[in-house]
């Protein structure tokens, strides 16, 4: 979240924070639901096509934007007439951004096509840019809003998107439509949250119309020049491993990896919520009081390590059965990139206080930085690796991009303020330790395992027992428990 509000309502960052977490806790829930029946429904091959259309053009989309939204959103902050003024003008550029883009995306393809290099299927390419045209006019619609800290559209919005995409897709398919209405349903669903935010703009007497003046477009793009370097740099760190595997290798296996990706990302939905809803907190102490600030990140980072080690547990043991009785035989090959990626959720989970925590000290250009080092040494190992070793190389090399992304969080968040490391390598000490126990006990249990309830039912005795070893090895202890009830109270 981008805004820079000039006098803060404190019950009102309270509600916006609480909104946002749980439209994304909403939105997380369905997608995690929903990809895993399409999957099964459409084969890894189709999955592919679809995964590799959506990265490509989330590349090529931040080029509609250029940072524009996070811009507008600080200067409709500051004065709510002047967001009214530069909205038509924003509005009005990225129109013509967008087809400029486009066509830009299918000019590629075609030069891709003839040179013989393989890339997404032009089909697909043409619905996704339509969804990335819809999806870039509505961020401007929700940055009004983010402007003036109303939040609860966007919140709603997110929501209503994903619930069009997962009864438009999962219907579609079930009634017989071939694969590619799988991006159909996710532009029908961009659709829905467009129209949902001009109905809102539109109560609030802003309704778009066609308005150029290069003065106020000039003085905003010098404003968002450095959030579009920061978004290209974070969208080639985000797709880049599917657009490599989709030029270099197939479809399939950038449905396989795909898949197992989307299996780990989805966990991510515990950092974002539980870090989102302390930002507001960290912004303030980082000014007012930099022993609370030291508090909340280190108290974050130890919920994190007690949540993080059996997620990543259970989905190592449980990764075939899981895949198996979820996807179906299709796509067992899946087994072997997702056991692996679950390894990256210690960095995953840990690199997000860190870098709210660089955010929150306005040190957002460091954050780039290490985004921009880490993605130059993920694109050039893929590039080394993946002709030979495909999605399996790159599911290793993104493990260690996330550890390296981790690592530079961690040496510059240590340069703002200490972080109590002797409280955070014990505390990761102990939870290795229950995690260790817990993967014997599972070794143990899961050949025993032959459906899907089978693989659910251990899985909640491993977790039982994880909750058992917290408090015998005095991980967690009844006070922590009562403080972060009183937390999520206040939150």
């Amino acid at each position: 979240m981008v805004a820079f509000p000039v006098a803060v309502n404190g019950g009102r960052v309270a509600k916006n924070t609480t909104y946002l977490t749980l439209a994304l806790i909403g939105q997380k829930l369905l997608s995690a639901l929903y990809f895993p029946i399409i999957a099964g429904l459409i084969g890894p091959s189709s999955a592919g096509l679809y995964l590799a259309a959506l990265s490509f053009i989330n590349i090529f989309a931040i080029f509609i934007d250029l940072g524009l939204t996070p811009a507008f959103i600080r200067q409709t902050a500051r004065d709510e007439r002047e967001g009214k003024r530069e909205f038509n003008v924003i509005m009005s550029f990225k129109v013509l951004s967008s087809v400029v883009v486009a066509t830009t995306v299918i000019i590629t393809v075609v030069i891709l096509s003839r040179a013989g290099i393989s890339h997404p299927d032009i089909s697909y390419i043409r619905w996704a840019a339509f969804g990335m045209t819809l999806d870039a006019l509505t961020a401007t619609g929700y940055g009004f809003f983010r402007g003036l800290q109303r939040l609860e559209f966007e919140a709603i919005g997110t929501v209503l998107h994903r619930v069009v995409v997962t009864i438009v897709g999962l219907t579609a398919l079930q009634l017989g439509a071939p694969a590619i209405v799988v991006i159909i349903a996710l532009v029908t669903g961009s659709a829905a949250n467009f129209l949902y935010a001009s109905f809102h703009l539109w109560r609030q007497g802003i309704s778009w119309r066609p308005s150029w003046d290069w003065a106020v477009l000039k003085k905003l793009l010098i404003i968002a020049w450095p959030f579009a370097v920061a978004a290209l740099f974070t969208a080639i760190y985000a797709n880049s491993d599917t657009v490599l595997l989709q030029t270099f290798k197939d479809h399939r296996s950038v449905g396989l990896y795909g898949m197992a990706n989307k299996m780990v990302i989805a966990f991510q939905i515990i950092p974002a919520a539980l870090v989102g809803a302390i930002y507001p907190a960290m912004s303030s102490a980082f000014v007012t009081d930099r022993a609370r600030l030291q508090r909340l990140i280190v108290d974050s980072m130890r919920y994190l390590m007690v949540v993080f080690i059996p997620i990543m547990v259970v989905i190592v043991l449980l990764a075939q059965p899981l895949v198996l009785h979820i996807y179906k035989s299709l796509w067992l090959d899946a087994v072997w990139p997702l056991r692996v990626l679950a390894i990256s959720l210690p960095f995953l989970f840990l690199h997000y206080p860190l870098g709210y925590l660089l955010n929150a000290a306005n040190r957002q250009t460091r954050n780039t930085w290490n985004v921009v080092i880490t993605v130059t040494l993920n694109i050039g190992l893929n590039l080394l690796f993946i002709r030979e070793f495909s999605y399996k190389s790159v599911a290793v090399i993104s493990v260690f991009s996330s550890a390296l992304l981790f690592s530079l969080g961690l040496y510059y968040a240590r340069k703002i303020m200490p972080l109590s490391g002797r409280v955070l390598l014990a505390t990761l000490g102990k939870t290795t330790a229950a995690g260790f126990i817990l993967a014997a006990v599972g070794a143990g249990l899961v050949s025993y395992v032959n459906s899907l309830w089978g693989a659910v039912l251990i899985a909640a005795v491993l977790a039982v027992l994880y909750v058992v070893l917290l408090f015998l090895l005095r991980i967690v202890r009844s006070h922590d428990v009562e403080a972060l009830f009183r937390r999520l109270r206040r939150v």
